[in-house]
């Protein structure tokens, strides 16, 4: 199982490069969009229509896409001082149940963007040189961010099932950068 486990964990770890790649070329496109726009507007005075629609598009794709990195890191936002004073198997217990009540969420809102894509995919995008479905720029994303959550966290919840069985804890998919790997509260 625990190969397996490890197989999955560098899936995981390639569709996190897949992800970074796209969020960093999605914020570059912003910068360079959101300043075109402004050359256009303040020194040509002719400012390009699709620019802010485009800039807006980038932004919720880069929100979802970030989102999921920023599970696969374990860099979301969470205050573990109750959690800390547990013992080893209640903190596993305690994350399980956590990631438990996650990936329901993302089920839900997954299976709530799939209705809404049909209606959203009638309307087509307003200022864009092409038209089109404006699903592509907001359910479409948060289905993408979610069902990539969705893989990361089975991944988690074998994690701690892992642990709770007593066996070796599971690697990390993603150490951040310099592999610090510290908690704000372990200061």
């Amino acid at each position: 199982m625990t190969g397996t486990l490890d197989v999955y964990r560098r899936v995981l770890a390639g569709v996190a490069a897949v992800e970074r790649v796209l969020v960093v070329v999605l914020l570059l496109n912003i910068i360079v969009n959101i300043g075109t726009q402004v050359f256009s507007r303040y020194v040509l005075g002719n400012p390009l229509v699709w620019v802010e629609e485009l800039a807006t598009y980038s932004f919720i794709w880069a929100t979802f896409l970030g989102a999921s990195l920023g599970l696969k890191y374990g860099r979301h936002v969470k205050i573990e001082s109750f959690v800390g004073r547990l013992p080893p198997a209640g903190q596993a217990m305690l994350r399980l149940l956590v990631w438990i009540a996650v990936l329901a969420i993302c089920l839900t809102l997954m299976r709530a963007c799939w209705t809404v894509m049909g209606i959203e995919g009638r309307r087509t995008s307003i200022s864009l040189p092409i038209e089109l479905p404006i699903s592509l720029f907001f359910s479409v994303p948060l289905f993408t961010g979610m069902a990539s959550m969705t893989a990361t966290l089975v991944y988690l919840i074998a994690a701690e099932i892992t642990a709770l069985a007593g066996a070796a804890p599971l690697a990390p998919i993603l150490v951040p950068a310099g592999g610090d790997t510290k908690h704000y509260d372990d200061v």
